[in-house]
């Protein structure tokens, strides 16, 4: 199926399941045009974009907004420097990781990026390392060991990973390390080709909720004990202070997976829609407005949207990194001082 025909089937799919049919008042010519741009067709970005254009299209405030898939996120914001007269008019679904490397020129980015400012967190990752093994539940029973992590270019699953068994652990030489993917990581754990994969999945910080990630249901389906290991507050703070990456501390409550029995220390990477500083004020604040006002329905699109909430739109940022136009949307709504 074309990506056109694709887009139309995923579009009239939504909007036969939430039983809209228009896309607000008001005539194509008098709105404002909003430009969406969300990630691979089928993931979490994409629909929870879609339903994004469904909720700002039902609202009568002048905008209408039209998303789209891309090839992935570190896309979006390259499309965006490339073309910058698109920025003031363009959303995009983003993550902090992803961010920080554009911001600081580092792989996959060949050059120094602007930075991009928050919209609103639509998820929240957390990872960590699991094992079969009820040997290994220290760092010192670590050392040695085969480690599988996601494949280099992803910020969740290796590159901050990678950056606290460094500098938080100080541990780079001790381990080895295999990049292969998230799904690969899991697999080799169940085949015992490695003895630790990473693990993990999508939290709201506000109310405890926490969904694992496909590979992770997939291991706990296996019947076997997961033993989790934490990364530790400290850990975390140093890779932060070290690296400069925004690692946002964060604790799984007990029971989030299977063999979690205590609360893990971990950390988060916000999930969401960002917009470089030149996307017009009075455009994030209406779109961010609206988020605020239809956070609960975002839930009716993915299971992620239950993830959703008020407070966890903006969790883990501080007011200079949020939009203009987006932070004045939080303040009315009471989020933020």
């Amino acid at each position: 199926m074309s990506l056109h025909l694709r887009r139309i089937a995923a579009i009239a799919g939504t909007v036969a399941l939430m039983g809209l049919g228009g896309t607000g008042t008001g005539t194509a010519q008098a709105q404002q045009q909003v430009e969406l741009i969300s990630g691979p067709f089928g993931t979490g970005s994409y629909v929870l974009s879609t339903a994004l254009e469904q909720i700002v299209n039902g609202e009568d405030d002048g905008l209408s907004l039209t998303a789209s898939e891309t090839p992935g996120l570190t896309f979006n914001a390259r499309s965006l420097i490339k073309d910058p007269g698109r920025q003031v008019n363009t959303i995009m679904s983003f993550t902090s990781g992803i961010n920080y490397l554009a911001v600081e020129g580092l792989a996959p980015f060949p050059e120094a990026l602007p930075s991009a400012k928050l919209i609103a967190n639509y998820n929240l990752g957390a990872v960590w390392l699991a094992t079969f093994d009820p040997d290994i539940k220290t760092l010192e029973d670590l050392k040695g060991k085969r480690v599988a992590l996601g494949t280099p270019p992803q910020i969740l699953w290796t590159i901050e990973p990678l950056a606290i068994i460094r500098d938080g652990w100080g541990m780079e030489g001790d381990l080895k390390i295999e990049t292969i993917g998230t799904k690969e990581a899991a697999q080799a754990l169940l085949n015992g080709t490695v003895d630790v994969a990473i693990i993990g999945g999508y939290a709201n910080p506000e109310t405890g909720q926490f969904l694992p990630s496909p590979q992770t249901v997939e291991l706990q389906a296996s019947g076997r004990t997961l033993y989790h290991i934490s990364w530790g507050p400290d850990a975390v703070a140093k890779a932060r202070d070290a690296s400069g990456m925004p690692l946002i501390s964060a604790k799984v409550p007990a029971g989030a997976v299977e063999g979690l029995e205590t609360e893990l220390d971990t950390f988060y990477d916000a999930i969401g829609w960002q917009a470089y500083p030149d996307l017009d004020e009075e455009t994030a604040y209406k779109v961010t407005k609206a988020i605020i006002a239809n956070v609960g329905k975002f839930s009716e699109y993915h299971a992620l949207g239950k993830l959703m909430s008020p407070s966890a739109l903006l969790y883990g940022w501080d007011a200079e990194d949020i939009h203009p136009g987006a932070l004045r949307a939080y303040r009315e709504a009471g989020l933020i001082k």
